[in-house]
């Protein structure tokens, strides 16, 4: 067919798209699988680097599955639905050690992936902006790179209560006439929809584009008549930015917090807590993790990037005097609570950048057991720098960038080598993989 490319799949990049060569040029196309034989269009060129389009899969190969999602290739939520799950689970172990080699200079022993309990509906929170088409409230995701809302009446990584509550929040605002934002005007009330269910409790939030929400009341009306446990929140952001949460959130019926329990430790959530999304990875990759923290050869636990405080907890039941290192506000408070809740006296919460407050710990105490969990920038300089000074005996490292964590071990390789790797598959259907990485001092350090 005219301007389509005839490609061969030879591998899968980072991204989980198709790469091809075409004469000189390298092609990359989503939705593909390695041995396919494609037809696509391409739709961006720069030196010898092609972007394309799959238009049709003229000769397919073993693996290749009907994705559950009807505005899968849309939606810019998934990328690998049409990939069946024991080929995503190995697409993503060798992602984990391409970036080891590629970008850490080391090619390590990297364990299969850990498979989700669950592939679909697995998700225990949700955002969705809200959008008017047609004289009706929607509900849906962006494509890729936009602001474009592709409309779904559900998602398949959710399980029911997500669609039932989507529902709900739609019924709401067009039986009460409550207008949605437009990010052109900047006008309009109702910008997203945040939820959170565990353990058969729902926290329901509202982002809006002003300081209240009126006839709220009807809102909760519906949700009485559809959730058992339910508390429901407004949350104020009235700036025009990306940025889905605003500072303020008010609580205006129902729950105030989600109680439960993980790996033996009790906490609660709050709407603006920061909790995985996958029970069964997150509870997985805690206990693992715990299991490989050398906890009885050391004076102290530290838990950088510590969050709302699970690891710290479990850590500080050892006995050993442990700290949380948080820089979120509203976290450390949700730690500290779980303090509380589960009677550590030996757990101390630290509200402040790992970065100094690291250091000031290994500067104070000779013998540290480390755990670190960064966002996806990985560590900082100081960071690195710090580690390298104090020399704990063992790191480990949760990561959920395997590209980072290569650069970060590269950095550190001068004392510590990888004696563990096992990648998590917290996000099945997607590109996304968590890593655990254990590093140890080298014995001539």
């Amino acid at each position: 067919m005219k301007n389509l490319l005839d490609l061969k799949i030879d591998a899968i990049g980072t991204n989980g798209e198709g790469i091809a060569k075409n004469a000189n040029d390298t092609c990359f196309v989503p939705f593909c699988l390695v041995g396919e034989q494609i037809w696509a269009k391409p739709t961006f060129k720069k030196g010898n680097v092609v972007n394309a389009e799959l238009i049709k899969v003229v000769k397919s190969t073993n693996g290749r599955t009907k994705p559950k999602c009807k505005v899968f290739v849309n939606c810019g939520g998934c990328q690998l639905q049409h990939m069946a799950y024991d080929l995503q689970l190995g697409f993503k172990r060798d992602l984990v050690k391409n970036n080891f080699k590629k970008l850490g200079g080391v090619d390590i022993d990297v364990l299969p992936t850990e498979p989700s309990k669950k592939t679909f509906g697995y998700r225990n929170k949700l955002q969705m902006p809200f959008g008017f088409k047609n004289g009706k409230t929607v509900m849906g995701f962006y494509k890729p790179a936009s602001h474009e809302m592709v409309v779904t009446d559900s998602c398949v990584l959710q399980e029911d209560w997500a669609d039932k509550l989507c529902n709900l929040a739609k019924l709401f605002a067009d039986a009460n006439g409550i207008s949605v934002y437009n990010e052109k005007t900047k006008k309009g009330l109702l910008r997203h929809l945040v939820a959170r269910f565990v353990n058969e409790q729902l926290l329901v939030t509202i982002v809006v584009n002003g300081d209240k929400l009126d006839k709220w009341q009807s809102l909760d009306r519906l949700l009485s008549e559809n959730f058992e446990n339910y508390g429901l929140f407004i949350n104020i952001n009235k700036k025009h930015t990306n940025v889905i949460l605003g500072d303020k959130t008010i609580h205006l019926s129902g729950i105030e917090h989600i109680s439960g329990e993980c790996c033996g430790i009790k906490f609660n959530l709050q709407p603006n807590s920061f909790f995985q999304v996958n029970d069964d990875i997150r509870d997985k990759i805690y206990n693992q993790a715990i299991s490989l923290v050398d906890t009885d050869d050391c004076d102290v636990i530290i838990d950088a990037f510590s969050g709302i405080g699970i690891m710290s907890g479990v850590l500080a039941k050892t006995g050993k005097q442990t700290f949380g290192i948080e820089i979120v506000p509203q976290a450390v408070e949700d730690a500290d609570k779980l303090k509380k809740l589960n009677g550590l006296d030996n757990l101390v919460n630290i509200c402040g950048d790992v970065n100094i407050e690291l250091k000031k710990l290994c500067d104070k105490y000779a013998k540290v057991a480390l755990v670190v969990d960064p966002p996806r920038k990985g560590l900082d300089k100081q960071t690195k720098d710090t580690i390298l000074q104090a020399k704990p005996k063992s790191v480990v490292y949760v990561s959920c960038n395997s590209a980072t964590l290569a650069r970060d071990v590269k950095d550190l390789s001068s004392l510590y080598e990888v004696v563990y790797c096992k990648p998590y598959d917290m996000f099945p259907m997607t590109n996304n993989v968590e890593t655990l990485v254990k590093l140890a001092r080298k014995d001539n350090n």
